[in-house]
């Protein structure tokens, strides 16, 4: 559909052409959109990002504390000390503490099956 002057009677064709395309777009668009989400990219933060990141924003040599006592995740070269976002969000996702209903739950299954075996 590459003529310049379309008749009245060309229109339908014309129309068609032009949705065929677009939908041809829009399938491209999608999938360079789920190509984009499928691939994630590490994210890395250096020392004063991190304490903007931390929810409890601690200092920074709190922080330098931590990672001399290999208490939080990182990374160092030379003497930059880096982290990865990943890391960190299952180094703050494991220090969850459990409520009330949780511990009683486990110790519950745990005497439960305790009860269960013979000695």
């Amino acid at each position: 559909m590459s003529e310049k002057n379309i008749t009245f009677e060309d229109l339908p064709k014309a129309m068609s052409w032009l949705m065929d395309k677009l939908n041809e777009l829009d399938s491209k668009i999608d999938g360079l959109n789920n190509q984009n989400q499928s691939v994630p990219t590490e994210q890395w933060m250096n020392l004063k990002e991190l304490c903007d990141y931390i929810p409890s924003h601690p200092a920074e040599q709190t922080v330098y504390g931590w990672t001399s006592c290999h208490l939080i995740p990182f990374h160092k070269r030379g003497k930059r000390i880096m982290f990865l976002k990943s890391e960190i969000d299952e180094w703050l996702h494991a220090g969850k503490i459990k409520s009330d209903k949780n511990l009683e739950d486990e110790a519950a299954q745990f005497i439960k099956s305790k009860r269960n075996t013979k000695f």
